[in-house]
């Protein structure tokens, strides 16, 4: 085995100390991009479980107004029908009342 000088020694020592503090920074930089990113996902999780709950509250409120206007309609509806069996009605009886009056002024007439 070949003894090292000493001065030999040294160098190889401060490269292997600079590589391992290079490592060390590099790592240390990884571990930070990896908390920022750990981070951001949190925070998009975060927003999106957010979103969700909003698009359901908002769809739960459009299906309550789609509801009451369907009711509103539906009573629209009914009111309308009514009101065309009441002129119905109403036009049968000036029909009906017509037609008396003029039999009370034909037998007037005779």
């Amino acid at each position: 085995m070949l003894k090292e000088r000493p001065y030999e020694l040294n160098q190889k020592l401060k490269r292997i100390q600079a590589s391992r503090d290079n490592l060390k920074a590099n790592n240390r930089e990884k571990v930070l991009q990896n908390k920022k990113l750990r981070d951001r996902n949190v925070e998009i999780t975060e927003s999106r479980d957010m979103w969700r709950s909003r698009t359901k509250e908002l769809e739960k409120a459009l299906d309550d107004q789609r509801r009451d206007l369907t009711t509103q309609i539906q009573a629209a509806n009914e009111k309308i029908e009514e009101e065309k069996q009441r002129v119905e009605n109403e036009k049968k009886q000036a029909d009906f009342l017509r037609v008396e009056i003029e039999e009370i002024k034909k037998k007037s007439r005779s």
